[in-house]
């Protein structure tokens, strides 16, 4: 999937590595972690099947490597991207965690999931504060899309909590 990623950005025009994670910080790690460690060995994997090229060059006595997306590269890019979406499990770890709540006391069920809605409010509230800042410039549709799924994903997970709170009170009754 990494892979996959990187072609995307690159489908924009040439980046380098460190352009790419940026990018990915403000709009794909909402929904797809990756990390600097992840992102250049993907790029290793795109240059050895002939997806992607890079250029090395010399600016301000730093080193910068430039990658390029190449016909097979966009080829299977859109392959991809063109392929029927699948839908995913539903990979939570605070959902799993839940699971087990039964195996802690009530005082500490209800600290954990109070904690966890104030940081869901947070995350909400940093993804608002981006659409705002990004509502200044002519973006894509599609990427914007993204982000307010990001915003109702976050609500819907804190109105959820907040009513299962509600029913975990009734149900110790």
């Amino acid at each position: 999937m990494q892979d996959k990623i990187l072609l995307g950005f690159l489908m924009e025009g040439p980046k380098t590595g460190y352009d790419i994670k940026k990018a990915m910080e403000v709009s794909t790690d909402l929904f797809f972690n990756t990390s600097s460690g992840s992102i250049y060995p993907a790029f290793q994997k795109l240059l050895r099947e002939g997806f992607a090229t890079k250029k090395e060059t010399t600016e301000g006595g730093r080193a910068k490597v430039t990658y390029t997306i190449t016909s097979a590269g966009k080829k299977i890019f859109l392959e991809w991207i063109n392929d029927k979406l699948p839908i995913d499990k539903i990979k939570q770890e605070s959902l799993l965690r839940s699971f087990f709540f039964s195996q802690l006391s009530e005082n500490s069920q209800k600290e954990l999931f109070n904690d966890f809605i104030i940081d869901l409010k947070n995350r909400k509230a940093e993804l608002v504060e981006l659409q705002e800042k990004l509502s200044k410039y002519k973006c894509d549709f599609f990427q914007l899309s993204t982000l307010r799924f990001g915003i109702d994903y976050f609500e819907f997970m804190i109105k959820w909590h907040q009513k299962f709170m509600k029913n975990l009170d009734v149900e110790k009754e």
